[in-house]
């Protein structure tokens, strides 16, 4: 397996801004001078535009159809993965509900510099491809290739799309010559990261348990296993596994081109269960207590959880620096909360609310600096959110901005971030 660190093939890192995106994009018609057109298999039009914003703030993907009604769209067009200036999502149009199958979608590579935008075919297989499973791979002068892992019994296969004439989808099955560390659970897929170089890595990354790597450009692909960093707190007494789902509320990972390494983060939260209902959200009621993020790097890739080495000393919620600009901002979004006087009967009606008292989620690290995101709601479910910038290095709070999306917000939100060039938006 070709080595992945070197990422020869990347274009410098100077070359590329960071951009965070929500992974729903933005039912309008917003054109401008990145918008690219296509078609769906039915022949509708789809265009595609993108307007960037600077971290925190979430940069916008805003599809349409000159066809269609905004009705037909089923739902929210599902942003999957963002590398070097493209796009990958699909769109669904006039799908059956509740329940949307991937395969009656249309997927779409979007070229956010040239405004170009490519329909990709349907797996001939009518292949069900998870959005979680589903990577991108810039080849460099708008080239690439889609990839996706799918596994039925142990048995893992590749598929395979590159861009170009005749672009098709091709399909191999693949196997595991350095099985992973044992653990408690099966490999489920949460996200696919993307290593480059001469033989085009892929991770199909299991936060929980471990990177599946794959040179995708080999005529011979195989699979080796890569360990992640060990939960802070995995076994509860008698063997019960304190692993709980989904896992990208807890974990987060990148690969850092300009070092040529893997940066993992895990945010650990304490927290109590309460036995009431909240009024306000409709939902069970907790009580956030104190969390923690702590961020590891692996240069090597090899077998061993050694190779992992913690970045910075963990950083506690109660022990953020922020200034007084970004606490009034904090008072501002009723991320905080002081505390109020109490009333006659000596009881607090608004309790007080600090950082640790928050509830946070989706550990997202930055490919630039030290920089890790947060999703933060003042409460568990509260509609509002917002995405917290803490560096690691200095353990302080630098910015806070809405997570503001147009749409109802669930359990999960899931940033997405890339790098679009400088020239770009």
């Amino acid at each position: 397996m070709a080595a992945p660190a070197s990422a020869s093939a990347a274009a410098p890192s100077c070359d590329w801004e960071e951009v965070l995106l929500d992974d729903c994009a933005l039912i309008g018609d917003e054109r401008n001078h990145t918008t690219g057109a296509s078609f769906t298999r039915n022949d509708e039009s789809i265009l595609a535009s993108f307007w960037r914003e600077r971290p925190p703030v979430l940069s916008r993907l805003y599809v349409w159809s000159l066809d269609l009604d905004a009705s037909a769209f089923s739902e929210p067009p599902r942003i999957l993965r963002m590398e070097e200036g493209l796009i990958l999502f699909r769109v669904a149009i006039n799908c059956r509900l509740p329940c949307i199958l991937n395969d009656e979608c249309d997927y779409f590579v979007y070229h956010v510099d040239s405004a170009r935008l490519d329909s990709l075919p349907p797996h001939p297989s009518a292949v069900t491809l998870s959005d979680d499973a589903v990577g991108l791979l810039p080849r460099g002068s708008g080239s690439y290739t889609v990839a996706a892992l799918t596994s039925r019994r142990s048995v893992f296969t590749l598929h395979l799309l590159h861009s170009g004439i005749g672009k098709r989808w091709t399909s191999v099955e693949v196997s595991l010559t350095a099985p992973q560390s044992k653990f408690p659970l099966i490999h489920k897929t949460s996200t696919v990261i993307t290593l480059g170089g001469e033989g085009g890595t892929m991770g199909w990354v299991d936060l929980w348990r471990g990177i599946l790597l794959c040179d995708v450009l080999s005529p011979n692909p195989e699979l080796r296993g890569v360990p992640v960093p060990l939960p802070t707190k995995i076994l509860l007494p008698y063997d019960q596994a304190k692993i709980e789902p989904p896992q990208r509320l807890y974990r987060g990972i990148a690969f850092i081109k300009e070092k040529g390494c893997l940066r993992f983060v895990d945010l650990d939260v304490t927290y109590q269960f309460l036995s009431d209902q909240d009024e306000e959200t409709g939902f069970i009621s907790f009580r956030f207590d104190a969390w923690t993020i702590t961020t590891w790097t692996n240069f090597n890739l090899t077998s061993s959880f050694d190779d992992w080495k913690q970045e910075h000393s963990p950083v506690h919620a109660d022990t953020i620096m922020f200034n007084e600009k970004m606490r009034k901002q904090l008072l501002l979004c009723q991320l905080l909360q002081p505390k109020a006087p109490p009333q006659d009967n000596n009881v607090t009606i608004n309790p007080e609310r600090k950082l640790q008292n928050l509830w946070v989620s989706q550990p997202t690290p930055s490919i630039e600096g030290s920089k890790v995101f947060l999703i933060a709601r003042a409460k568990f479910m509260y509609p509002e959110a917002h995405v917290l910038v803490v560096d690691m290095a200095i353990g302080e709070l630098q910015g806070v901005s809405d997570y503001a999306t147009g749409r109802k917000l669930g359990l999960e939100l899931t940033c997405i971030h890339g790098g679009v060039s400088k020239r770009a938006a």
